[in-house]
């Protein structure tokens, strides 16, 4: 084979191959190896060292190396080994997040703290009555700020605070404590009360099972709807969890809140 190309003189491949730039090198330090015919060879040629007998099987892609050196890739080693069996790892599939127990929407009308057991009925609201109705507090609302009823009992404090403060300079501070602590001690233990913010307003005929909404306008004790019943003359029968029930018109805005504990 010649590679006209780059020869001027016709050259045997077994030369190039035996005593070519890059022929083969015997790793002990004898020289080139030798090329001899061998049928166990994949291409029926294998290199072997004259002095020590090692031994080196050709491939196709080694004869295209050593006869066409100015076409290949000196950069690639030349192999002779079967290739090595690439060692993979299968990466595990990421899984989806695990899902929480139980879900809440962005708003929800009444908070509860039942994410450990959600097959449990959430404990009723504080100042529930046995006619189902609940007390609440904060019925001063300034958009859906509630105003809480302890910032009046504390200037109910202050005001006589402030008129006694040539007998004691510090009543004006104690005064207030003293009553918002009353307040919230009366709100949690002698008359529970929960906290209700007006939400919107929705028709009486559009109320759903379950809707927390003022029974009495915008203020006052609050109902769970249990059912909606309509009635005659254009008007509907709430019923209220407990057993209260209220006959309003079907067009009679009710006030829906968020409670809270």
């Amino acid at each position: 084979m010649v590679n006209s190309g780059t020869d001027r003189t016709p050259t045997s491949a077994l030369h190039i191959l035996e005593n070519g730039p890059h022929a083969p090198q015997c790793p002990h330090g004898h020289g080139p190896l030798t090329a001899a015919p061998d049928e166990r060879a994949p291409t029926g040629v294998a290199l072997s060292c004259p002095v020590c007998g090692h031994r080196r099987d050709t491939e196709v892609t080694m004869l295209r190396t050593l006869l066409n050196p100015g076409t290949a890739r000196f950069d690639a080693p030349l192999r002779t080994d079967p290739a090595p069996v690439e060692v993979t790892t299968e990466i595990a599939a990421i899984s989806d997040a695990r899902e929480p127990l139980a879900k809440t929407a962005p708003e929800t009308t009444r908070d509860t703290d039942q994410f450990d057991f959600p097959d449990e009925p959430p404990p009723p609201p504080r100042g529930q009555r046995p006619d189902g109705t609940i007390r609440t507090t904060g019925w001063l609302q300034l958009g859906r700020h509630p105003i809480s009823s302890g910032l009046w009992a504390a200037l109910a404090g202050a005001a006589p605070g402030l008129a006694l403060t040539d007998l004691a300079p510090w009543l004006p501070i104690a005064l207030p404590a003293l009553t918002c602590t009353a307040w919230y001690a009366t709100t949690r233990w002698l008359r529970p009360a929960s906290t209700a913010i007006n939400r919107e307003r929705v028709r009486a005929d559009e109320l759903l099972p379950g809707d927390p909404i003022r029974i009495y306008g915008p203020i006052g004790p609050v109902g769970i709807v249990e059912q909606v019943t309509p009635g005659n003359s254009d008007r509907v029968l709430v019923r209220f969890t407990g057993g209260t029930q209220r006959l309003l018109p079907a067009d009679a805005p009710c006030h829906v809140v968020h409670l809270r504990a």
